[in-house]
């Protein structure tokens, strides 16, 4: 593994900024995607008339 002294030169806090921040908003799409996948329900249950069966007796 690579070692990079990224917090000894002002570039480097740049790239550790830059990258913390893409995390960040990936997390954040991802969690707001999470919540409206959530919000969605499935309608209720209709009968469907084709598939009842009437008995008489």
């Amino acid at each position: 593994m690579f070692y990079l002294p990224l917090t000894a030169s002002p570039l480097g806090w740049v790239i550790l900024g830059v990258g913390g921040y893409a995390l960040y908003k990936a997390g954040k799409k991802k969690g707001q995607d999470e919540v409206a996948a959530s919000q969605i329900t499935q309608p209720p249950d209709t009968e469907d008339k084709s598939k009842t069966t009437k008995t008489t007796a």
